[in-house]
């Protein structure tokens, strides 16, 4: 099976429709999104600003309300774009796809008008012999956040990706949280979660791919698993993966 993964488009919409265009090159059986369709700069900046300064965000400034609007108009030329390949495309929310309710009512009623769009958070899917899940956001421990970001706790992805233990392999995972690794360093600091490890050893997948982290994009085996991060697609990266050979190409646009 060849594989086409990328994350973390980051609203840079010229790059997907390159991507969309160069897909003609490559006979791919499915795609899969790591999530991040959008920058959600005025929640982050909000968001970040009022936990350096103990207060609470404030939801109604004009740069968020604002920025909801162009959210939408990216989730539908995303939707448009990746619909128009014919094959199944598997999608994931990132770390910015907030709030949480607008990506998915978008999301989810995009998954139903579509015949190739799997909204796969939380969900189960089988292709050729795999099996597939997905869990977006950023994870974390104990933290909780859905308007300004997406963060998730452990006892929500265990309880989200439960389901893939009962099932046969060969399976494959997809998160926006890299695990620790070579593949979640930056700046010399791991970006990433344990908690992805602990799945890894629990789950045992064939393929886990990632995003979230944009210097630490390749490949790495973790046990079993081989790990894949394609790095940002708003820099014009993605990968091939050959799931026969378990040949990882990194490519750009």
């Amino acid at each position: 099976m060849q594989i086409l993964v990328f994350s973390d488009l980051k609203g840079e919409i010229g790059n997907l429709r390159a991507l969309v265009n160069q897909t003609k090159e490559f006979p791919l059986d499915a795609i899969c999104f790591c999530g991040n369709i959008v920058s959600g700069n005025a929640r982050l900046d909000e968001w970040v600003g009022a936990k350096l300064s103990g207060r609470v965000p404030n939801r109604n400034q004009v740069e968020i309300l604002e920025e909801a609007l162009e959210d939408l108009k990216l989730y539908k030329e995303f939707c448009n774009l990746i619909d128009s390949l014919g094959i199944p495309v598997m999608v994931i929310p990132g770390k910015l796809d907030a709030s949480e309710e607008r990506y998915f009512v978008f999301m989810q009623q995009a998954a139903f008008l579509s015949d190739n769009i799997i909204l796969l958070h939380e969900n189960l899917t089988k292709l050729g012999r795999y099996v597939f899940t997905g869990f977006g956001g950023e994870l974390r421990d104990n933290e909780k956040e859905d308007y300004f970001v997406l963060q998730y706790s452990r006892r929500e992805i265990n309880f989200g990706t439960r389901r893939m233990c009962f099932l046969k392999p060969p399976r494959i995972l997809l998160l926006h949280s890299p695990p620790v690794s070579t593949l979640d360093l930056e700046g010399g600091i791991h970006k990433g979660s344990q908690i992805v490890n602990d799945i890894i050893a629990a789950v045992s997948p064939e393929f886990l791919f990632c995003g979230h982290v944009s210097v630490a994009h390749g490949m790495e085996k973790i046990n079993q698993t081989i790990v894949v991060n394609p790095g940002l697609l708003a820099e014009g990266r993605f990968s091939i993966v050959d799931t026969q050979t378990q040949e990882v190409k990194p490519m750009q646009i």
